[in-house]
């Protein structure tokens, strides 16, 4: 069995890899040829628990397990903490065992960068963040990785004293690109033309403004459940038809979605997979596109199943008797 630890994970993926990964995915996610129950928790003090997320498909079995601990970072220690097993699809063997923060952190890298690739123009030069955290900090680099001509890149959180110990984090990930602080969230909308957010915003992060929000191609990944929401209801005067998700079941999962439906902002009809846009059964109809990422099981065992095939081709990685 193959142990893939965080510092070899990052030293195993290809960013452009994974993105094409995780468009193959979205695409065979849509054929539906795949088993995968609604992810299951259990806490013994309704605080901390105990998530676990199954799926199988014909190529790959595998499991994420994440423990989820409120009162850790208190103690200078990681809210999430997990793993992700891979069996064997043909004998059921165990297969490779991987640090699941990362796994998770670079899976959702590569959605939200396959966003950008299949929304955002081809020519930009420039890039927006919101949020500075571990997600933020992955989501830049794949949403860099997918649009090569962006020389810029400005962030903003809401918590300022973040955003220049983040900085410097991320003009080391990203030479060759200026990293620049926003003084708000209106003057990243001026400054950029594509935009990625990665918080655990209740409110949008953004001003209710159709001139500010125009133009941008969007991309969501921090609004996973219904009472948080990352963007407003201008958006969607916008966006049209351009409205994509990972997952259909994004629908009953994000307040970004929920709710602009049920005050009458968003219209079902205008919702699209974004493997519609990857497979070429839609076009974009507006310059101002919102795609918004909940993630699944599915691209957690697809991620995870990448890791291990290039971690094998470069010998990366431990190998343990079972």
């Amino acid at each position: 069995m193959l142990v893939l630890n965080e510092k070899t994970l990052v030293e195993t993926v290809d960013l452009e890899e994974l993105i094409s990964r995780m468009e193959r995915t979205m695409l065979f996610a849509d054929e539906g040829n795949f088993a995968m129950p609604l992810r299951s928790s259990v806490s013994l003090n309704g605080g901390d628990s105990l998530m676990l997320m199954p799926c199988v498909t014909p190529d790959a079995w595998g499991c994420k397990l994440l423990t989820l601990r409120p009162g850790n970072p208190q103690k200078g220690l990681p809210f999430i903490n997990g793993a992700v097993m891979l069996f064997d699809a043909n004998t059921g063997d165990p297969k490779a065992l991987l640090e699941g923060k990362m796994v998770t952190a670079l899976r959702t890298g590569a959605v939200g960068g396959a966003g950008i690739k299949n929304t955002a123009r081809a020519d930009i030069g420039s890039l927006g963040l919101v949020g500075t955290g571990a997600q933020g900090f992955w989501q830049a680099q794949f949403g860099c990785a997918a649009r090569k001509g962006v020389k810029e890149v400005w962030i903003y959180d809401a918590l300022t004293e973040k955003l220049a110990p983040f900085a410097e984090k991320l003009r080391a990930a990203l030479p060759g690109v200026t990293v620049k602080i926003a003084v708000s969230a209106a003057e990243l909308l001026e400054k950029t033309e594509a935009v990625m957010t990665a918080t655990p915003s209740r409110s949008p992060l953004f001003p209710d403004d159709e001139k500010l929000l125009a133009g941008h191609a969007f991309t969501g990944i921090g609004s996973y459940l219904p009472e948080m929401r990352e963007y407003p209801d201008a958006l969607f005067r916008l966006t049209g038809g351009d409205v994509y998700v990972d997952t259909p079941h994004a629908l009953d999962e994000t307040g970004d979605l929920i709710t602009p439906l049920e005050n009458g902002a968003l219209r079902r009809e205008n919702i699209h997979t974004l493997a519609e846009l990857i497979g070429g059964k839609r076009k974009k109809e507006s310059e101002t596109t919102f795609f918004k990422s909940v993630g699944m099981a599915l691209f957690d065992i697809a991620a995870a199943d990448y890791l291990c095939e290039k971690a094998a081709q470069k010998g990366l990685g431990q190998k343990v008797e079972f």
